[in-house]
């Protein structure tokens, strides 16, 4: 394959940009976003996931930072280089200003920039601004998409709540009823992360299912829709994160053992978010028993799953973190805390070891 803008030959059959003079390559029979050659008869690309044909959305198809080869999302900080004019991302910098890696050894940057070249350098950033406002807008007027990479896959960008990084003391106090030798408190730093506000849905899980052609889980008889997902296991769930991520770019993984319980906690330092005890009217568990944990009193026994926005939030914003269904962790079950809690296990498939699940269900008693 020779590139038609200056006849370089490319040996990559897969290649996005040329590497004689850089230039985004227009194929036949390729994917749209990630350049894969498709396959025949194939509805969509084996790499990424977009839809196959001449037909795709244009608001699918994402800029990309030449010097970088970076797609380029909503919510980066990208400009255009007012030398050669290649669109670059801010993380590529010099000092305090943003420098095009694909120029900067061959034109240094002045950093006694004029104040009409500062003007000029503001009016391209606004224009590249306003192009991916273009497609957002495109894809929620003509698509019902949010975000130029969202397809509708039944999670949204707003889904996802912003957990601040900190330190906290994860285990349990020895003073604290029916706690396990094994939950030795010690200090954990956390960095920020982002959580799914909610357990993932049969929504969600089941429009995966759905492209990829796989058999849904069953409900018990349930409901599916806003309830959690169920009857799935550990791999299958690393799969649905993996494709997830190829789909919207987004880093998609489990949350280790620790991350899960910092957000678990949501700043508090008592058994449950809510308190020293919990209510059926505050998380969906077995409350047929009077326990300790329940504030000696009984409650409700629903005998299967809710929706997953049926109860209150914690402080932190996020739903049936205690109780309705057990939720995966990536990390590595081990007996006693001794650092596998920090480390995420998730594409170790060589590794036969169980994977932690926190958070009790509809089938549990109020415990610790």
């Amino acid at each position: 394959m020779r590139c038609p803008h200056c006849h370089f030959q490319i040996q990559d059959p897969d290649a996005l940009f040329c590497p004689g003079c850089g230039e985004r390559l227009q194929r036949e029979n390729a994917c749209a976003v990630c350049g894969k050659t498709l396959e025949p008869n194939a509805h969509f690309c084996s790499r990424c996931g977009t839809p196959a044909g001449s037909d795709v959305p244009r608001c699918w198809t994402p800029l990309y930072c030449k010097g970088s080869g970076s797609a380029i999302l909503p919510g980066d900080r990208h400009f255009r280089c007012s030398v050669c004019h290649d669109v670059f991302l801010e993380r590529y910098r010099a000092g305090d200003r943003p420098v095009c890696v694909q120029c900067a050894e061959r034109h240094p940057v002045d950093r006694a920039s004029t104040e009409a070249e500062a003007t000029d350098e503001s009016r391209l950033k606004a224009m590249v601004q306003d192009e991916l406002e273009r497609r957002m807008a495109e894809a929620h007027a003509g698509n019902g998409i949010f975000r130029t990479q969202q397809l509708p896959l039944g999670v949204a960008d707003d889904d996802w709540v912003l957990i601040n990084g900190g330190e906290f003391l994860m285990g349990s106090p020895e003073s604290e009823r029916e706690r396990f030798d094994s939950e030795r408190q010690h200090p954990v730093q956390v960095n920020s992360f982002e959580m799914l506000s909610t357990p993932v849905t049969f929504d969600m899980y089941d429009a995966y299912c759905e492209i990829r052609d796989l058999a849904k889980p069953g409900d018990e008889g349930w409901g599916r829709g806003d309830r959690p997902v169920i009857n799935v296991d550990y791999w299958s769930v690393v799969r649905y994160c993996q494709w997830l991520k190829k789909q919207t770019g987004w880093q998609v993984r489990l949350p280790t053992e620790a991350e899960w319980e910092y957000a678990c906690r949501a700043g508090t330092t008592t058994p449950f978010w809510t308190g020293d005890t919990i209510t059926t009217d505050q998380a969906n568990f077995d409350g047929s028993y009077a326990s300790f944990y329940s504030g000696g009193k009984k409650g409700v026994r629903r005998g299967m799953t809710t929706a997953v926005r049926e109860f209150a939030p914690s402080p932190w914003g996020l739903y049936d973190m205690h109780g309705n269904v057990w939720e995966w962790c990536s990390s590595e079950y081990d007996e006693e805390y001794g650092g596998k809690e920090l480390l995420s296990a998730c594409l170790q498939s060589d590794n036969p070891a169980p994977r932690v699940v926190r958070g009790g269900s509809w089938y549990n008693v109020a415990s610790v």
